[in-house]
């Protein structure tokens, strides 16, 4: 299975790089579900996702500050993706 990497760059100035594992559609708005791809990681990234004024080829990732609005994406994400949360 072919991986879709996204590399973002920290606070720091660090590159870290992230599978990309979904977008999902939550009122008109698309929402990147990234996690650590370098790191043995189970911690969920989720960005909103918006056309970079600069470059109509590439899109920018937004931190989201309105946490239902984060919880809501990743009920999604779990609804489209159970296999991620079965226990077996």
């Amino acid at each position: 299975m072919e991986r879709d990497i996204v590399v973002l760059t920290d606070e720091n100035g660090e590159d870290v790089r992230f599978d990309l594992l979904d977008i999902v559609d939550y009122r008109g708005a698309d929402y990147a579900v990234l996690l650590p791809a370098d790191e043995d990681a189970d911690m969920f990234t989720i960005l909103r996702s918006e056309p970079d004024p600069d470059d109509s080829e590439d899109c920018l990732l937004i931190g989201i500050d309105d946490q239902k609005t984060v919880d809501a994406v990743y009920l999604k994400f779990q609804e489209r993706h159970p296999e991620w949360f079965s226990d077996g």
